[in-house]
């Protein structure tokens, strides 16, 4: 066999550097206890069950109850009693002072004057020809052929004196009236609370009220209907009292000459 090579001379061992040593080993750390493994939480989900709707009850029979029996109708009605061929009565005024008491209803007509139930005056022409009154004017106009006059003797503006023309003469406060009251007695009517007529045919005058609240009086009695009037007679309206003075009557009249 062929002779082994020669082994290379190793290198002599170097010193050790004292920063190269090798630290020493560190004491053995006791093992970690194991950890106790987490079970993942599950969130629980409850599920209400949805309540079903409730279903109408059905309603509590009502007990019948017993009818009363019908009232038995008369088998022939009362006979009516027969009508009067004209509805309307003729009922005649009540005696001035007395109440009108009697049993039922009774139709009255409306009280006062209407100029078309007047007979024709024979001034008609002249009293269409006058202006009218208006609101603006401060008196009536002077009456021409006076047939009376109204004075008053009590109350607001005693003193004063108003004349009265053929015809109806109307009494208030309003600037239109012939007789205008405005003398500071309120309970007295604007328009109408009362008038005088004078009938150139029959001569003979005539009082009546238009319907107002506060009555009008002749000779301290209420005036229900047209009363007749004579001189001297005193009328009150409200708080204010007039006597009444004819100058036309029986004995003299403008339209006899």
């Amino acid at each position: 066999m062929p002779p082994a090579p020669p082994r290379a001379a190793e290198p002599a061992p170097q010193p050790e550097h004292p920063a190269m040593m090798a630290a020493p080993a560190a004491p053995a750390m006791p093992p970690m206890p194991p950890r106790p493994q987490v079970q993942p939480q599950t969130q629980s989900i409850s599920l209400r069950a949805t309540p079903a709707p409730e279903l109408p009850r059905a309603a509590a029979p009502v007990p019948d109850t017993p009818r009363a029996p019908a009232a038995e109708m008369p088998c022939a009605a009362a006979p009516m009693p027969p009508r009067a061929e004209d509805g309307s009565i003729d009922v005649p005024s009540p005696a001035i002072g007395r109440g009108s008491r009697r049993a039922g209803r009774v139709k009255t007509r409306l009280l006062g004057f209407n100029g078309g139930q007047m007979r024709a005056d024979p001034f008609a022409a002249a009293a269409r020809a006058a202006p009218e009154a208006t609101e603006e004017d401060a008196a009536p106009a002077p009456v021409m052929y006076p047939v009376g006059w109204l004075v008053v003797i009590a109350g607001p503006g005693t003193g004063a004196s108003f004349p009265l023309s053929n015809g109806v003469s109307q009494i208030g406060r309003g600037p239109g009236q012939a007789i205008r009251l405005d003398l500071g007695d309120n309970s007295i009517s604007r328009e109408n609370h009362a008038a005088i007529a004078y009938d150139g045919e029959e001569r003979k005058f005539y009082l009546g009220h238009g319907g107002k609240a506060n009555l009008v009086r002749l000779n301290n009695r209420p005036v229900l209907s047209t009363e007749e009037l004579s001189t001297g007679n005193t009328i009150r309206i409200g708080e204010t009292t007039l006597r009444f003075v004819a100058l036309c009557g029986a004995d003299f009249d403008w339209a006899q000459g």
